[in-house]
């Protein structure tokens, strides 16, 4: 009977183990699973926005990769020269800070833009505008200078 009794422990204790260790591998799996299931995924996504004033044609391509932003922007005016070049920035939060470099009459610029993301809608600060450093047009107060133009998002071509 002893013999029996002893069998009897040893299997279930053997089982026992094995339980536990089941269990702590079915712990550990969704452990594993709900980690990977809340890492933010980033996504690259590209807008792009209008606005036309009579026969003025200001369009904005924004690629916003995390914080990070490029693109394009060009201000097409009617039968006058306009300029066209490309944007690269930072996103915080719903505003977007680049770095605008263009060709505006020949010659190369470089000048700090400013947009809000709206909805639908892309907001550019306008304000005095001074130079700053390497020559680049920068905002000489961007307290004082308001969203005051709005491009309407459009579909990409």
């Amino acid at each position: 009977m002893r013999k029996i009794s002893f069998v009897l422990l040893l299997v279930l204790s053997a089982c026992q183990s094995n339980k536990t260790e089941t269990a702590d591998s079915k712990t550990m799996s969704s452990v594993d699973t709900v980690a990977t299931a809340t890492k933010p995924v980033i996504m690259e996504q590209t807008l792009c926005f209008e606005q036309k004033l009579n026969k003025d044609i200001t369009t904005v391509k924004l690629i916003i990769n995390g914080d990070a932003v490029s693109g394009e922007m060009n201000w097409t005016p009617w039968e006058k020269d306009g300029a066209s070049g490309t944007l690269k920035g930072k996103k915080i939060g719903d505003e977007i800070i680049a770095d605008y470099d263009y060709m505006i009459e020949g010659s190369n610029q470089s000048e700090e833009k400013i947009f809000k993301l709206e909805g639908d809608k892309l907001l550019v600060k306008v304000g005095e505008l001074m130079d700053g450093k390497d020559g680049k047009l920068i905002m000489k107060d961007p307290a004082k200078a308001r969203f005051s133009e709005t491009l309407i998002k459009v579909k990409c071509q």
